[in-house]
């Protein structure tokens, strides 16, 4: 059975509130790795299949209105990986903070959706002759409120973006032909 956890911590942005009764968010963009999803690679210049699905229940970043309206007026790529991107180092979130605010609590206000994540890839070592250990993940959004709530956030906005694989230290692993569907 494959399960989905959110490890290898990022980058955080906060988001605080416009007004004193307004919440704050912290926001991480972590790797969500997909046991059971795996392959080994050695020697020089190789490169191995990495191929499986599970499927999760997660919170849509699609399903608010708010970063729909963004998207498009702002120009932000897909995926999480393009929300996370536009972010940047915190610059868009103290400019933008009341319409991020909406769009967590507009996210955090829909049900759970079912996705399914189904890896289809090509990955290689790092380092030529040395085995590598890699196992599949999607990038998701972790948001925690004022209140201590914690959530997850993942999109179907581009998924060749938001998959990829890593080795046993959560090393970025070089992919190509990224096929890699997710879908909520």
């Amino acid at each position: 059975m494959n399960a989905l956890t959110a490890i290898t911590p990022h980058a955080q942005i906060a988001v605080a509130g416009s007004s004193s009764n307004a919440s704050t968010y912290k926001v991480t963009q972590k790797r969500g790795t997909i046991t059971g999803v795996g392959a080994s690679v050695s020697g020089a210049g190789a490169w191995v299949k990495l191929n499986g699905s599970m499927s999760f229940q997660i919170y849509s970043l699609n399903s608010s209105k708010t970063y729909n309206e963004m998207k498009s007026s702002y120009d932000i790529g897909g995926g999480v990986s393009g929300f996370w991107g536009w972010l940047g180092l915190g610059a868009h979130a103290s400019t933008h903070k009341e319409q991020l605010q909406q769009v967590f609590k507009e996210v955090t206000q829909t049900q759970k959706v079912e996705g399914t994540v189904a890896v289809d890839m090509m990955v290689s070592g790092i380092y030529p002759n040395v085995q590598v250990d890699a196992s599949a993940y999607v990038l998701v959004l972790q948001v925690e409120d004022d209140q201590g709530n914690t959530f997850n956030i993942a999109s179907n906005g581009d998924p060749a973006a938001d998959t990829g694989a890593q080795d046993g230290s959560g090393t970025a692993l070089p992919t190509q032909d990224n096929n890699s569907t997710i879908t909520l």
